[in-house]
């Protein structure tokens, strides 16, 4: 029987609680049994046609969860219905229950908005940027001016505050990004990253108000150098947010060889990324809170996918696995009403209001 991706996780989430613990015959056991079905993962993978990598290699991978797994089955529904769904959300949301939000508030309808992309879009036409950047920028789809509009909470100067289209990790779940395109947190303008710091510490707040931490992280690959950044902010309870330094810091560490050339883990207590990464090499950061945080510089890119960081957010609150390898794709409705949610959490700590 092959290893399954789940067992290598389980064994994952169970080393680490265990080590946490300090229980050390249990985590000399667990080490065993994990190196074994690493191995028969391996020896599996050589017997069967080539297919998608996964990664199997990293030990702080979560459990498979069957809490949830019954709504992840993925039931997309037809055109027809979809545009049912969106015009009867458009009537509910500009009377009943929504009375107290503004519609002209919401999305692209905006005269506030508008005004700001019509501004946004002529000033962007104008900004030097690389060949390379420029390629990437034509078909980019978070350049402001190609972005969900209907997604988007806030507009700030430089950058723009939105939700994720699928399905997200957790309520409150967000983005941070730059309108202009740029690839990283390191080779962005200061204008840029003192607008980030501005949504950050908005973000805090307003999550503190409902006694919840938040994690920051971002990731800047050799596989999407000339990507869109994108910070992404997930909110956690007070009761697990003392775990996220832990699972982190351990699943930087073991995500390298120990003959790194590079500093394996970099504190951010008293600096931020751009004091600490140089320019164009890729890294990973994360950040708990303002306050402090860690970055590593990557070696082995395989190591790092794009859902990296929701993966050590999933081993510590047990969640399903599909909800970062296959998220579920939402409708214009369910995008919607979770967008008109966190807006009543946003307005009274936004900045951007006039």
């Amino acid at each position: 029987m092959s290893a399954k991706i789940e067992d290598l996780n389980v064994l994952g989430a169970k080393l680490i609680k265990a080590e946490l613990m300090g229980d050390d015959e249990l985590v000399a056991d667990l080490k065993i049994r994990l190196e074994n079905a690493r191995k028969l993962a391996e020896e599996n993978k050589k017997s069967e046609p080539q297919q998608s990598q996964q990664r199997q290699d990293n030990s702080y991978k979560v459990s498979s969860s069957n809490k949830q797994s019954h709504h992840r089955h993925h039931n997309y529904k037809n055109n027809k219905r979809d545009d049912e769904e969106t015009k009867t959300f458009k009537r509910n949301y500009k009377h009943d229950e929504y009375d107290d939000l503004n519609y002209d508030d919401f999305g692209d309808s905006s005269n506030k908005k508008k005004k700001k992309e019509s501004k946004y879009v002529s000033e962007s036409k104008n900004t030097p940027i690389s060949k390379e950047q420029n390629k990437s920028a034509d078909n980019c789809n978070l350049c402001f001016e190609n972005s969900q509009k209907h997604l988007i909470i806030s507009i700030g100067k430089h950058c723009y505050l939105c939700l994720p289209s699928s399905e997200s990790l957790l309520e409150g779940n967000c983005l941070i990004i730059p309108m202009t395109h740029c690839s990283s947190s390191v080779t962005c303008d200061e204008e840029i990253w003192s607008e980030i710091l501005d949504f950050k510490k908005a973000l805090v707040n307003m999550f503190d108000k409902k006694r919840i931490e938040c994690v920051f992280y971002e990731l800047y690959s050799n596989d999407n150098k000339y990507g869109h950044m994108v910070i992404e902010c997930v909110p956690l309870g007070m009761n697990v947010s003392n775990l996220a330094p832990i699972y982190f810091k351990k699943a930087i560490i073991e995500s390298e060889s120990e003959w790194s050339t590079n500093k394996k883990i970099i504190d951010l207590k008293e600096k931020t990324v751009r004091d600490s990464v140089p320019k164009n090499m890729p890294y990973f950061t994360v950040g708990f809170g303002m306050d402090n945080g860690y970055a590593h510089v990557i070696e082995k890119s395989e190591a790092y996918p794009s859902h990296f960081a929701k993966e050590v957010l999933g081993g510590i609150l047990d969640l399903d696995p599909l909800l970062w390898m296959r998220p579920k794709k939402e409708t214009f409705s369910e995008q919607s009403k979770k967008v008109i949610e966190f807006l009543k959490w946003w307005k009274p700590f936004d900045f951007n209001k006039n």
